[in-house]
Protein backbone atom coordinates (compact mmCIF):
# COMPACT_ATOMS: atom_id res chain seq x y z
CA UNK A 1 0.00 0.00 0.00
CA UNK A 2 1.32 3.25 -1.24
CA UNK A 3 1.37 6.15 1.16
CA UNK A 4 -0.26 9.79 0.70
CA UNK A 5 2.06 12.53 -0.18
CA UNK A 6 0.59 15.56 1.77
CA UNK A 7 -0.88 18.20 -0.62
CA UNK A 8 1.32 20.71 -2.32
CA UNK A 9 1.36 24.06 -0.61
CA UNK A 10 0.52 27.12 -2.94
CA UNK A 11 2.16 30.02 -3.23
CA UNK A 12 -0.81 31.92 -1.76
CA UNK A 13 -0.41 29.57 1.21
CA UNK A 14 3.52 30.01 1.68
CA UNK A 15 2.87 33.85 1.78
CA UNK A 16 0.26 33.70 4.30
CA UNK A 17 2.65 31.58 6.50
CA UNK A 18 5.60 34.10 5.89
CA UNK A 19 3.56 36.95 6.82
CA UNK A 20 2.41 35.79 10.35
CA UNK A 21 5.68 34.23 11.36
CA UNK A 22 7.27 37.86 10.49
CA UNK A 23 3.92 40.27 11.67
CA UNK A 24 2.70 38.34 14.30
CA UNK A 25 5.48 39.12 16.98
CA UNK A 26 4.95 42.69 16.05
CA UNK A 27 1.10 43.06 16.10
CA UNK A 28 1.49 41.41 19.53
CA UNK A 29 3.81 43.62 20.98
CA UNK A 30 1.49 46.59 19.43
CA UNK A 31 -1.26 44.66 21.59
CA UNK A 32 1.09 45.03 24.43
CA UNK A 33 1.16 48.49 23.72
CA UNK A 34 -2.12 48.81 24.91
CA UNK A 35 -2.48 47.51 28.12
CA UNK A 36 -1.86 49.99 30.99
CA UNK A 37 0.74 49.11 33.05
CA UNK A 38 3.15 48.58 29.72
CA UNK A 39 1.82 52.26 27.90
CA UNK A 40 2.41 53.73 30.78
CA UNK A 41 6.49 52.59 31.08
CA UNK A 42 6.72 53.53 27.19
CA UNK A 43 5.48 56.30 28.07
CA UNK A 44 7.02 57.93 31.01
CA UNK A 45 10.22 55.47 31.54
CA UNK A 46 9.88 56.56 34.94
CA UNK A 47 11.16 52.84 36.24
CA UNK A 48 14.56 53.53 35.21
CA UNK A 49 15.21 54.21 38.69
CA UNK A 50 15.71 50.63 39.48
CA UNK A 51 18.65 50.22 37.65
CA UNK A 52 20.54 52.71 39.15
CA UNK A 53 21.30 54.04 42.59
CA UNK A 54 20.87 58.04 43.04
CA UNK A 55 21.90 59.70 46.03
CA UNK A 56 19.53 62.87 46.37
CA UNK A 57 20.57 64.04 49.26
CA UNK A 58 23.74 65.11 48.49
CA UNK A 59 23.45 67.43 45.40
CA UNK A 60 27.22 67.68 45.41
CA UNK A 61 27.73 64.22 44.44
CA UNK A 62 26.26 65.46 40.79
CA UNK A 63 28.61 68.69 40.75
CA UNK A 64 26.75 71.19 42.18
CA UNK A 65 28.68 73.52 44.66
CA UNK A 66 27.95 72.82 48.77
CA UNK A 67 25.37 73.87 49.91
CA UNK A 68 23.70 75.98 46.72
CA UNK A 69 20.97 73.42 45.81
CA UNK A 70 18.63 72.42 48.74
CA UNK A 71 17.19 68.79 48.85
CA UNK A 72 13.18 69.68 49.55
CA UNK A 73 10.00 67.10 49.57
CA UNK A 74 6.96 68.88 47.98
CA UNK A 75 3.35 67.56 49.10
CA UNK A 76 0.78 67.48 46.43
CA UNK A 77 -3.35 67.69 46.78
CA UNK A 78 -3.75 64.10 46.30
CA UNK A 79 -1.35 63.17 49.01
CA UNK A 80 1.36 62.59 46.88
CA UNK A 81 5.52 63.20 47.38
CA UNK A 82 7.71 65.03 45.45
CA UNK A 83 11.19 64.95 45.55
CA UNK A 84 12.68 68.13 44.26
CA UNK A 85 16.20 70.50 44.28
CA UNK A 86 16.21 73.85 44.51
CA UNK A 87 19.16 75.61 43.43
CA UNK A 88 20.32 79.13 44.48
CA UNK A 89 20.82 81.81 41.80
CA UNK A 90 24.62 82.28 41.44
CA UNK A 91 24.81 85.93 42.60
CA UNK A 92 22.82 85.21 45.76
CA UNK A 93 24.75 82.00 46.51
CA UNK A 94 28.37 83.75 46.36
CA UNK A 95 26.66 86.49 48.59
CA UNK A 96 25.53 84.24 51.23
CA UNK A 97 28.00 81.45 51.44
CA UNK A 98 29.40 82.33 55.13
CA UNK A 99 25.39 81.68 56.24
CA UNK A 100 24.84 78.56 53.85
CA UNK A 101 27.93 76.86 55.43
CA UNK A 102 26.19 76.94 58.33
CA UNK A 103 22.75 75.95 58.22
CA UNK A 104 20.38 74.98 60.12
CA UNK A 105 16.73 74.04 59.12
CA UNK A 106 15.30 77.79 59.80
CA UNK A 107 18.04 79.44 57.70
CA UNK A 108 17.58 76.79 54.94
CA UNK A 109 14.21 78.21 54.70
CA UNK A 110 14.79 81.74 55.39
CA UNK A 111 17.44 81.51 52.86
CA UNK A 112 15.66 80.45 50.24
CA UNK A 113 13.05 83.07 50.57
CA UNK A 114 15.33 85.48 50.72
CA UNK A 115 16.59 84.00 47.45
CA UNK A 116 12.75 83.97 46.01
CA UNK A 117 12.55 88.24 46.24
CA UNK A 118 15.95 88.87 45.09
CA UNK A 119 16.01 86.75 41.82
CA UNK A 120 13.72 85.57 39.51
CA UNK A 121 12.84 81.70 39.74
CA UNK A 122 12.73 78.74 36.69
CA UNK A 123 10.60 76.13 37.37
CA UNK A 124 12.10 73.21 35.72
CA UNK A 125 10.22 69.80 34.37
CA UNK A 126 12.23 67.16 32.78
CA UNK A 127 11.40 64.68 30.22
CA UNK A 128 10.95 61.04 30.16
CA UNK A 129 12.92 58.71 32.09
CA UNK A 130 15.02 61.69 33.53
CA UNK A 131 15.37 62.68 37.39
CA UNK A 132 16.64 65.71 38.57
CA UNK A 133 20.29 64.46 39.00
CA UNK A 134 20.58 63.41 35.70
CA UNK A 135 23.71 65.04 33.99
CA UNK A 136 21.80 67.16 31.28
CA UNK A 137 19.05 68.26 33.66
CA UNK A 138 22.19 69.50 36.44
CA UNK A 139 24.05 71.37 33.30
CA UNK A 140 20.56 73.29 32.74
CA UNK A 141 19.97 74.30 36.33
CA UNK A 142 24.05 75.33 36.66
CA UNK A 143 23.58 77.24 33.50
CA UNK A 144 20.40 79.14 34.39
CA UNK A 145 21.96 80.01 37.83
CA UNK A 146 24.73 81.40 36.49
CA UNK A 147 24.02 82.77 32.98
CA UNK A 148 20.27 83.98 33.79
CA UNK A 149 21.26 84.25 37.73
CA UNK A 150 17.70 82.40 38.54
CA UNK A 151 16.71 80.28 41.25
CA UNK A 152 15.66 76.83 39.89
CA UNK A 153 12.93 74.82 41.30
CA UNK A 154 13.34 70.68 39.54
CA UNK A 155 10.76 68.73 40.83
CA UNK A 156 10.64 65.07 40.01
CA UNK A 157 7.17 63.88 38.99
CA UNK A 158 5.16 61.14 40.58
CA UNK A 159 6.75 57.93 40.56
CA UNK A 160 10.02 59.07 39.09
CA UNK A 161 13.06 59.28 41.45
CA UNK A 162 12.28 59.03 45.24
CA UNK A 163 8.50 60.35 44.52
CA UNK A 164 5.82 58.49 45.65
CA UNK A 165 3.09 57.39 43.22
CA UNK A 166 2.40 56.52 39.80
CA UNK A 167 2.94 59.00 36.89
CA UNK A 168 0.07 60.41 34.64
CA UNK A 169 -1.27 63.22 32.62
CA UNK A 170 -3.61 64.37 35.37
CA UNK A 171 -1.42 63.86 38.01
CA UNK A 172 1.84 65.27 36.44
CA UNK A 173 -0.12 68.19 36.18
CA UNK A 174 -1.03 68.18 39.49
CA UNK A 175 2.47 68.07 40.52
CA UNK A 176 3.69 71.14 38.20
CA UNK A 177 0.89 72.64 40.34
CA UNK A 178 2.27 71.59 43.62
CA UNK A 179 5.98 72.72 42.77
CA UNK A 180 4.25 76.57 42.01
CA UNK A 181 2.23 76.38 45.41
CA UNK A 182 5.30 75.62 46.81
CA UNK A 183 7.07 78.63 45.28
CA UNK A 184 4.29 80.67 46.12
CA UNK A 185 4.12 79.62 49.61
CA UNK A 186 7.36 80.88 50.35
CA UNK A 187 7.12 84.33 49.03
CA UNK A 188 7.64 84.00 45.25
CA UNK A 189 5.36 86.00 43.00
CA UNK A 190 3.63 84.45 40.04
CA UNK A 191 5.39 87.09 37.98
CA UNK A 192 8.84 86.39 38.67
CA UNK A 193 8.51 82.53 38.04
CA UNK A 194 9.19 81.39 34.28
CA UNK A 195 7.87 77.63 33.21
CA UNK A 196 10.67 76.10 31.32
CA UNK A 197 9.41 72.04 30.31
CA UNK A 198 11.77 70.23 27.83
CA UNK A 199 10.18 66.80 25.92
CA UNK A 200 7.86 65.40 28.11
CA UNK A 201 8.09 68.32 30.49
CA UNK A 202 6.70 70.75 27.73
CA UNK A 203 3.60 68.23 27.74
CA UNK A 204 3.34 69.33 31.16
CA UNK A 205 4.20 72.77 31.22
CA UNK A 206 1.27 73.31 28.63
CA UNK A 207 -1.42 72.09 30.29
CA UNK A 208 -0.93 73.19 33.57
CA UNK A 209 0.23 76.78 32.20
CA UNK A 210 -2.93 76.28 30.34
CA UNK A 211 -5.17 76.07 33.51
CA UNK A 212 -3.44 79.42 35.59
CA UNK A 213 -5.91 81.90 35.16
CA UNK A 214 -5.35 84.03 38.45
CA UNK A 215 -1.67 83.78 38.78
CA UNK A 216 0.26 84.10 35.59
CA UNK A 217 4.03 83.34 35.16
CA UNK A 218 6.17 85.25 33.99
CA UNK A 219 6.31 83.29 30.73
CA UNK A 220 6.71 79.70 29.38
CA UNK A 221 9.61 78.29 27.12
CA UNK A 222 8.83 74.80 25.51
CA UNK A 223 12.57 73.09 25.34
CA UNK A 224 12.13 69.94 22.35
CA UNK A 225 8.36 69.85 22.44
CA UNK A 226 5.87 67.27 20.56
CA UNK A 227 3.03 68.15 19.43
CA UNK A 228 1.03 65.04 20.97
CA UNK A 229 2.04 61.84 21.80
CA UNK A 230 -0.33 60.30 18.94
CA UNK A 231 1.52 62.07 16.21
CA UNK A 232 4.80 61.41 18.22
CA UNK A 233 3.91 57.76 18.02
CA UNK A 234 3.53 57.35 14.40
CA UNK A 235 7.05 58.86 13.77
CA UNK A 236 8.31 56.21 15.89
CA UNK A 237 10.13 53.66 13.83
CA UNK A 238 9.21 50.35 15.59
CA UNK A 239 5.51 51.95 14.66
CA UNK A 240 6.05 53.38 11.19
CA UNK A 241 4.56 49.93 9.54
CA UNK A 242 1.24 50.69 10.87
CA UNK A 243 0.66 53.32 8.47
CA UNK A 244 0.40 50.20 6.14
CA UNK A 245 -2.57 49.14 7.77
CA UNK A 246 -6.33 50.66 6.99
CA UNK A 247 -8.02 51.85 10.25
CA UNK A 248 -4.48 52.17 12.13
CA UNK A 249 -5.69 55.54 13.36
CA UNK A 250 -8.54 54.69 15.31
CA UNK A 251 -6.27 52.04 17.00
CA UNK A 252 -3.69 54.54 18.02
CA UNK A 253 -7.20 57.01 19.24
CA UNK A 254 -8.88 54.07 21.14
CA UNK A 255 -6.02 53.23 23.30
CA UNK A 256 -4.02 55.72 23.73
CA UNK A 257 -4.21 57.08 27.69
CA UNK A 258 -1.77 59.49 27.88
CA UNK A 259 -2.20 61.94 25.39
CA UNK A 260 -0.82 65.45 26.32
CA UNK A 261 -2.25 67.21 23.67
CA UNK A 262 -0.23 70.17 23.70
CA UNK A 263 -1.30 71.42 19.58
CA UNK A 264 -4.78 71.45 20.90
CA UNK A 265 -4.04 73.44 24.14
CA UNK A 266 -1.05 75.95 23.22
CA UNK A 267 -3.17 78.26 22.34
CA UNK A 268 -4.83 78.74 25.50
CA UNK A 269 -1.91 80.30 26.65
CA UNK A 270 -2.40 84.08 27.59
CA UNK A 271 1.37 84.63 28.44
CA UNK A 272 4.62 85.20 26.80
CA UNK A 273 5.87 81.74 24.94
CA UNK A 274 9.13 80.88 23.69
CA UNK A 275 9.83 77.63 21.74
CA UNK A 276 12.81 76.16 21.04
CA UNK A 277 13.71 73.32 18.99
CA UNK A 278 16.87 71.82 17.25
CA UNK A 279 17.20 70.44 13.15
CA UNK A 280 19.10 67.99 14.67
CA UNK A 281 16.88 67.02 17.05
CA UNK A 282 16.38 62.85 16.43
CA UNK A 283 13.75 62.22 18.84
CA UNK A 284 11.47 64.78 18.01
CA UNK A 285 11.37 66.13 15.08
CA UNK A 286 11.28 70.48 14.82
CA UNK A 287 8.26 70.08 12.75
CA UNK A 288 6.30 69.51 15.89
CA UNK A 289 7.74 72.61 17.18
CA UNK A 290 6.42 74.60 13.98
CA UNK A 291 3.18 72.91 13.97
CA UNK A 292 2.66 74.39 17.74
CA UNK A 293 3.61 78.12 16.45
CA UNK A 294 1.48 77.44 13.72
CA UNK A 295 -1.56 76.84 15.78
CA UNK A 296 -1.36 80.28 16.80
CA UNK A 297 -1.78 81.97 13.15
CA UNK A 298 -4.86 79.60 11.69
CA UNK A 299 -7.46 81.97 12.89
CA UNK A 300 -5.97 84.82 10.88
CA UNK A 301 -5.59 82.88 8.04
CA UNK A 302 -8.03 80.95 5.46
CA UNK A 303 -8.78 77.26 6.39
CA UNK A 304 -7.51 74.55 3.79
CA UNK A 305 -10.16 71.40 3.11
CA UNK A 306 -8.47 68.44 4.81
CA UNK A 307 -6.72 66.84 2.10
CA UNK A 308 -9.11 63.36 2.14
CA UNK A 309 -8.39 61.11 -1.12
CA UNK A 310 -11.65 62.38 -2.19
CA UNK A 311 -10.26 65.73 -2.27
CA UNK A 312 -6.84 64.54 -3.72
CA UNK A 313 -8.45 63.09 -7.23
CA UNK A 314 -11.07 65.88 -7.19
CA UNK A 315 -11.18 67.83 -10.39
CA UNK A 316 -9.23 70.84 -11.54
CA UNK A 317 -10.76 73.38 -10.35
CA UNK A 318 -10.81 71.71 -6.81
CA UNK A 319 -7.22 71.36 -7.47
CA UNK A 320 -6.89 74.87 -8.60
CA UNK A 321 -9.02 76.60 -5.68
CA UNK A 322 -6.51 74.68 -3.00
CA UNK A 323 -3.48 76.03 -4.59
CA UNK A 324 -5.00 79.42 -4.37
CA UNK A 325 -5.73 78.85 -0.73
CA UNK A 326 -2.29 77.91 0.01
CA UNK A 327 -0.81 80.42 -1.94
CA UNK A 328 -2.72 83.70 -0.17
CA UNK A 329 -2.03 81.74 3.39
CA UNK A 330 1.64 82.16 2.50
CA UNK A 331 1.33 85.77 2.14
CA UNK A 332 -0.52 86.41 4.81
CA UNK A 333 1.97 84.08 7.18
CA UNK A 334 4.87 86.39 5.71
CA UNK A 335 2.47 89.76 6.87
CA UNK A 336 2.16 88.14 10.68
CA UNK A 337 5.32 86.57 10.68
CA UNK A 338 8.59 88.60 11.66
CA UNK A 339 11.50 86.37 10.52
CA UNK A 340 15.17 86.91 11.14
CA UNK A 341 18.35 85.18 11.91
CA UNK A 342 20.26 84.69 15.16
CA UNK A 343 23.78 84.40 13.73
CA UNK A 344 26.04 81.44 14.08
CA UNK A 345 22.57 79.82 15.65
CA UNK A 346 19.66 79.91 13.76
CA UNK A 347 16.24 81.27 12.51
CA UNK A 348 13.58 83.12 14.25
CA UNK A 349 10.21 83.60 13.89
CA UNK A 350 8.17 86.09 16.01
CA UNK A 351 4.06 86.77 16.22
CA UNK A 352 2.34 89.14 18.25
CA UNK A 353 -0.78 90.18 16.42
CA UNK A 354 -3.36 90.91 18.88
CA UNK A 355 -0.92 89.87 21.42
CA UNK A 356 1.90 92.24 21.81
CA UNK A 357 2.65 92.10 25.95
CA UNK A 358 2.24 88.02 25.35
CA UNK A 359 3.89 87.01 21.94
CA UNK A 360 4.61 84.13 20.83
CA UNK A 361 8.52 82.95 19.32
CA UNK A 362 10.06 80.33 17.37
CA UNK A 363 13.59 79.77 17.70
CA UNK A 364 14.95 76.92 15.43
CA UNK A 365 18.81 76.37 16.31
CA UNK A 366 20.91 74.48 13.98
CA UNK A 367 22.27 72.31 16.31
CA UNK A 368 21.52 71.34 20.00
CA UNK A 369 20.16 67.88 19.89
CA UNK A 370 17.09 66.37 21.94
CA UNK A 371 18.43 67.27 25.18
CA UNK A 372 20.79 69.97 25.06
CA UNK A 373 19.07 72.74 23.14
CA UNK A 374 18.22 74.84 26.13
CA UNK A 375 22.31 74.92 26.85
CA UNK A 376 23.00 76.84 23.48
CA UNK A 377 24.33 80.03 25.32
CA UNK A 378 22.69 81.83 22.10
CA UNK A 379 19.05 80.46 23.29
CA UNK A 380 19.75 81.38 26.90
CA UNK A 381 21.23 84.71 25.89
CA UNK A 382 17.44 85.47 24.37
CA UNK A 383 15.77 84.10 27.28
CA UNK A 384 16.95 86.61 29.13
CA UNK A 385 16.45 89.40 27.09
CA UNK A 386 12.94 88.10 26.02
CA UNK A 387 11.90 87.39 29.64
CA UNK A 388 13.79 90.23 31.27
CA UNK A 389 15.67 87.83 33.49
CA UNK A 390 17.85 90.87 35.67
CA UNK A 391 13.90 92.45 36.47
CA UNK A 392 12.18 90.83 40.23
CA UNK A 393 9.01 92.72 40.47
Amino acid sequence: MTAQLPPRTTFLQKVRCFFLILCGPYFLLLALGAVPFVQRQLVYAHNLKIAFSFQYGLPERYNLAPFKTHNVRIHTSDNETLGAWFTLADPFYVSHKADLFTPTSSSSEELIRSALRAHPTILFLHGMGATRVFRSCVQHYQAFASRLQANVLAPDYRGFGDSTGTPSEAGLTLDARAAWDWLRARGALPENILLVGSSLGTGVAVEWGGETRREQPRGVVLLAPFSNIETLLRIMPPLVPLRLFPYSSSFLKRFLIHRFDSLAKVVELRIPLLIVHAEDDWDIPYSHSQALFDAFLEQHLPPLPEMTAAIMGASDEVAEHVAKLSQERAVLRRELVTASEIERVGRMEVFSKDRPDRKVVFIQTRWGGHSRVGLIEGVQDYIAEMFNMSYVA
